[in-house]
């Protein structure tokens, strides 16, 4: 028998995660790796983990509906991760093949079925990974994973943009957004970017974006009144941003919801209310919602044909905040919610991930 190292919802948060009690690390459960039921489906182990903002949201009470489904307190938490197949009882799928996808959060997992729906996420199925460019595995819960596909499906059909326009990131040196300022930029674009400190202002202007600020120390209003308009806006933060970028649009603006990051240790009665929201009729503008699973079906085979090359090729930059073992999950949320991180956040268990 074989200990099968977990992570868990160990405690409902109000307002910040505590880093040390949110989300624990259990020893108690152990596997037959040689025996253990396939029930027809594969059995794998974990090289990483990945760790995103709209976690936090997962952190509530499970009768409270939201756009995916609640961690169970007490159970294992699911997410994006990467793995190695020990074993298999489909022809889909072969030992020693690498698998994306949405799976529990623990050392090994039996996956009787090669559809993941069942980890409640409908609509992702498990991606067997063609690693041609022989990348490091844990780019897959990154770059090449949700938060590089959610740059890349964002600026395709909801920004349709123009070369020449002006594109506004928010959160520009996390998992999506300096992703979003390159890809931008190959696409002709004027980009404002804006960070939480002066260090991820260089990084983001190393980028190639062409203003950056630091929002703790800049007015954002001003920022992009003097630097706009926007024809763009990919939000990451929600909140105040999102109102300083609606008196700031071009018209004819399209606005790209991905995240809210600002919102999500609030409760209820401490939301920021957006006030503005009548200029988006003033500015013929277009708001609209970007869950990544939605577009899928229509770009993830180009997105596997174009990312991957011109991340080997050194077109493309990755920024990311690695954190070795499972022990060190709620410190990397925490850092994550609150702006500690640079690039995108993994959880990475062996060193060859």
């Amino acid at each position: 028998m074989t200990t099968n190292q977990r992570i868990i919802f160990n405690e409902m948060p109000h307002g910040l995660p505590n880093p040390k009690t949110s989300l624990i690390v259990d020893n108690t459960l152990s596997i037959d790796l040689d025996n253990v039921p396939l029930e027809g489906g594969i059995l794998v182990k974990a090289l990483a983990f990945s760790l995103d903002p709209y976690m936090r949201n997962r952190m509530r009470p499970v009768d409270i509906q939201g756009d995916i489904d609640a961690f169970p307190l007490g159970e294992t938490i699911t997410g994006f991760s990467v793995a190695v197949v020990l074993r298999s009882e489909t022809p889909l799928i072969q030992a020693g093949q690498y698998v994306y996808g949405f799976m529990h959060y623990q050392r090994y997992s039996v996956i009787p079925s090669i559809d993941a729906n069942a980890l409640g996420m409908k609509g992702l199925s498990l991606q067997v990974l063609d690693n041609k460019y022989n990348l490091p595995w844990r780019y897959y819960v990154g770059i090449l994973g949700m938060s590089g596909q959610t740059a890349y499906y964002g600026l395709k059909d909801i920004s349709n943009p123009k070369p020449g326009e002006t594109l506004y990131i928010s959160a520009a040196c996390g998992a999506v957004g300096h992703l979003v300022v390159q890809l931008a930029k190959a696409q002709g674009l004027k980009v404002i970017a804006s960070c939480g400190s002066d260090q991820k202002v260089s990084l983001v202007k190393s980028l190639g974006a062409d203003h950056v600020f630091n929002y703790k120390t800049a007015d954002t209003a001003a920022e992009l009144k003097a630097h706009g308009p926007i024809d763009i806006y990919f939000d990451l933060v929600g909140g105040p941003t999102l109102e300083a970028a609606i008196n700031n649009l071009a018209c004819n603006a399209r606005l790209v919801i991905c995240g809210m990051i600002s919102q999500y240790n609030l409760g209820t009665n401490e939301a920021y209310g957006i006030r503005n929201l009548w200029l988006l009729n003033r500015y013929r503008a277009k708001m609209q919602g970007l869950v990544v699973i939605d577009w899928a079906d229509k770009y993830l085979d180009e997105f596997h044909d174009t990312v991957p090359r011109d991340l080997a090729a050194g077109k493309l930059k990755y920024l990311e905040h690695v954190y070795h073992g499972m022990d060190r999950v709620g410190e990397a949320l925490v850092d994550l919610l609150v702006g500690n991180n640079i690039g995108k956040s993994v959880l990475v268990l062996e060193d060859d991930a």
